[in-house]
């Protein structure tokens, strides 16, 4: 089943040029001229996405959004927006968008976008929530979790792309103190710099250009629950030392005003950098990183959890057997073997990614190796013969598969990122930790 996309957008011309690149990344894409008609569509087409413009006549973007938010919050909302109306689209953001886009789109951005939208509605969707494994370093994951949940601690967690650490900040939110109390997330990679601080602590009427109104920021809307800083090491350095100052004395100052407001909130934050390296490298407070890292949760990645591959692979093989009405659906012995022998780059969302698309590609009960990707084929003939340890050895036929791939795909990033079942930005990571180049 193709992954159904509804474009609502009142300009002709880019609504075309945006169906044709959606529907050429093999989306099955509906659109409308108006934010009425797009409504409507939604009602009758059930789409698993949408994209809105932000300016359209009688019915605009925000009335889209606000119907969806009443009507399937489940479904993310990606705003489109000129660049003169981007604080309007972050506003969006806290009102429950999922992202925004700039005009002129950028297409490759486009699907980035739009893929992680799909991932972030299907974890919404999953009947199963919590964090799956039962080896010993995720057992101690989950005792850590149980343990510090309850206390007012920040919490600091880390992980490569893909490991659950949001998953972690919800259960660590679930177990504390205040679960009835909002989850707040805040991406802090995602929003502009210069609106950063408006976002976390709000701003009062005329602090700035275009601040018509109060807004309540992100700390004040987690008042008595939890607030997670997703992508903590994008926030600007000359933001960190007002974060210090809410995380220390639990008090926040609106943009332009200058009255404090005492809030309750846990504070919860991930990254998947380095920020010991950016503490040396000065673009990374240590007061605050320590403020932050109180208490601190490492998530590892799939390949160092012994035995968890296999819970995880089941996992989704009944979830998405449920989903597609294949109750019965198994791997065959073949099948099994690959997906064992993958380093599986983008941890758990990778495994997920493959499992789903197995799924949809079997027509009977029994998914065969040719119904996963081409990378695990190539995985599979990778030469480990060489007498290196466990952790080289990984590192080095994962720097080898994605060099293959890239060249198989001419080096083209995106359908690379497609082949290895990965995001763009994941493979950047990559990319650029194993430096890889063309020479």
């Amino acid at each position: 089943m193709t992954n159904k996309i509804l474009l609502i957008e009142d300009d002709d011309r880019l609504r075309r040029i945006l169906q044709l690149v959606l529907l050429d990344a093999e989306y099955d894409v509906q659109t409308a001229a108006d934010g009425q008609e797009g409504i409507d569509k939604w009602q009758q087409w059930q789409p698993q996405a949408v994209l809105t413009d932000l300016k359209m006549e009688p019915v605009d973007g925000l009335a889209v959004l606000n119907f969806g938010k009443n009507y399937d919050a489940q479904t993310p909302i990606i705003i489109l927006t000129a660049f003169g109306t981007v604080e309007t689209a972050v506003l969006a953001m806290k009102d429950g968008a999922f992202d925004y886009l700039t005009k002129p789109v950028d297409n490759l951005e486009l699907l980035e976008i739009v893929a992680e939208a799909l991932d972030s509605r299907q974890l919404l969707t999953e009947d199963k929530k919590e964090l799956i494994g039962s080896s010993a370093i995720m057992l101690k994951i989950q005792q850590n979790i149980k343990r510090f949940a309850p206390t007012d601690s920040s919490v600091l967690i880390s992980g490569e792309s893909g490991t659950g650490k949001e998953l972690a900040a919800r259960g660590i939110h679930q177990a504390s103190q205040h679960p009835e109390g909002p989850f707040i997330r805040v991406n802090c990679a995602a929003i502009p710099h210069e609106l950063m601080e408006s976002e976390l602590f709000g701003h009062i009427q005329g602090a700035f250009t275009g601040a018509t109104t109060d807004r309540e920021g992100a700390f004040s809307r987690a008042d008595g629950g939890t607030i997670f800083l997703d992508e903590i090491g994008d926030l600007p350095l000359q933001l960190q030392p007002k974060l210090l100052h809410a995380v220390e004395e639990k008090t926040i100052t609106p943009v332009g005003s200058s009255q404090t407001k005492q809030i309750n909130v846990k504070i919860l934050s991930a990254t998947n950098q380095d920020l010991k390296k950016m503490l040396a490298q000065k673009t990374f407070r240590e007061d605050l990183y320590y403020r932050l890292n109180t208490v601190h949760i490492h998530m590892p990645p799939l390949r160092q959890r012994d035995g968890d591959l296999f819970l995880v692979i089941d996992h989704f093989l009944h979830m998405f057997g449920k989903k597609f009405t294949k109750p019965q659906i198994m791997l065959t012995p073949e099948s099994l073997e690959l997906l064992h022998a993958f380093t599986w780059p983008g941890n758990i969302r990778e495994v997920k990614n493959v499992i789903e698309r197995a799924v949809l590609s079997c027509e009977g009960r029994k998914i065969n190796p040719e119904h996963l990707p081409s990378a695990l084929q190539i995985s599979k003939q990778i030469d480990r013969r060489k007498p290196v340890s466990i952790s080289t050895d990984l590192h080095n036929r994962e720097k080898q598969l994605i060099t293959t791939v890239l060249k198989d795909c001419n080096w083209n990033q995106s359908e690379a990122s497609r082949a290895l079942s990965i995001t763009r930005n994941t493979l950047r990571y990559r990319i650029k930790k194993y430096g890889i180049s063309k020479k």
